[in-house]
């Protein structure tokens, strides 16, 4: 009798809530910038409400010159980096003015934010799960991202769904974790792609209908990808590769990410060109490395998705300070099982980002991956070897 009822006060909860978010944005006036981060998301909204396709790039600048009353060539537009479904998933934003919208963002990345530690602290006790939601909010790359109206929070969301949903053995949840992963491909590809052979591997009945839920996600979101595009599968490539001509993005002044440190370390400047073979030399050594000699660390599903999070934010070239607030879902899986020793770690990696922004300012970027490689260290010291004994008869 109850069955019925609960998923109409699921999707009437949801409803309620979004309405008070909207009414927040609305009427609460947060100090929220709306020309950082947050106007390629909602320019690239607004122009599919008024018929300029997602990715081009030329159509949206004559669109925004007649907003503002400019000629074209007097306004910078960034092409779309992202996949067409995230815009789709976000279109009601450009419904809104722009600084309307940017508090309504800012209100959805921090339910999201919410959402995601209730998830990786999930059979913790109240109190210290209580704290670890204060805790999220003021970490450092976390308060970045939700100032300037960042794009990093769904695969967030998508990396504890994932952990929440493999350890239920919950199919649907999986999918849509994995749905969650795509929208910042580069950032939650290699964790998708880790469940994806964790699942492969498996091969029992949760592992089959799992792969079928995600499957089903990944082409629901292939096919809407032609609301957006009808040509989106090319011009989505061309779009990252226009992307990546940028003088600032090729350069990648302000990455924070190993494969540029190194190569800033060898050639004296920063340079994405290298960069990108070097990350994926890191991704796949680093991996290959672990699954021969610490496959123990991908036992659980929390420890596998931990483990995916650390490697990309060692081995993704193209990586800002924002990023790092994946860094929350290694934190949260070690401080678990955490030793009086392990705090001290825990609390270093932590207040590490702040300390480097204090000392360094922007230059402290290229320092952040020190702090995944500190827990992915503690990760592997901390993991117990898997028993290949042979079992008696």
């Amino acid at each position: 009798m109850n069955r019925p009822i609960r998923p109409f006060i699921l999707l009437f909860s949801v409803f309620i809530f979004f309405l008070a978010l909207l009414l927040c944005a609305l009427l609460v006036p947060l100090p929220i910038p709306p020309y950082l981060d947050f106007q390629v998301l909602y320019h690239a909204d607004l122009g599919l409400l008024r018929g300029v396709p997602l990715y081009d790039r030329a159509g949206q600048s004559g669109m925004i010159a007649g907003l503002a009353g400019v000629a074209a060539d007097q306004v910078f537009v960034l092409p779309f980096p992202y996949p067409p479904w995230y815009a789709l998933v976000t279109l009601p934003l450009a419904l809104l003015p722009i600084e309307v919208a940017a508090r309504l963002w800012f209100g959805l990345n921090l339910s999201m934010l919410m959402t995601s530690v209730w998830l990786l602290t999930d059979g913790w006790r109240a109190s210290p799960r209580l704290a670890s939601f204060l805790a999220a909010i003021v970490f450092v790359p976390v308060l970045g991202g939700l100032y300037v109206g960042q794009f990093v929070f769904p695969v967030l969301l998508g990396a504890a769904l994932t952990t929440y949903a493999l350890r239920r053995e919950n199919a649907a949840l999986t999918g849509l974790a994995a749905a969650f992963l795509t929208f910042k491909p580069h950032l939650g590809g290699a964790i998708a792609g880790a469940v994806l052979f964790w699942l492969f591997l498996r091969r029992d009945d949760f592992s089959r209908r799992a792969l079928k839920a995600i499957l089903l996600a990944a082409g629901l979101l292939f096919i809407s990808g032609f609301l957006a595009d009808p040509r989106w599968p090319v011009s989505y490539l061309h779009s990252l590769f226009g992307f990546r001509s940028l003088p600032g993005v090729s350069s990648c002044e302000l990455c924070a990410s190993l494969p540029v440190g190194l190569v800033a370390l060898a050639a004296g400047r920063a340079d994405i060109g290298p960069a990108l073979p070097l990350g994926a030399a890191l991704f796949v050594g680093l991996f290959v490395a672990l699954v021969l000699f610490r496959r123990e660390v991908f036992r659980a599903p929390a420890a596998l998705v931990a483990a995916s999070s650390l490697v990309t934010l060692l081995a993704d070239p193209y990586l800002f300070n924002y990023d790092f607030v994946l860094l929350l879902v290694p934190l949260f899986f070690l401080a678990w099982s955490a030793r009086r020793m392990d705090w001290l770690w825990l609390a270093l990696v932590y207040f590490f980002p702040l300390l480097l922004l204090a000392l360094l300012g922007r230059g402290a970027n290229l320092f952040l991956p020190l702090a995944a490689l500190a827990l992915l260290f503690l990760q592997i010291t901390r993991a117990r070897p898997i028993d290949v004994s042979p079992r008696p008869a």
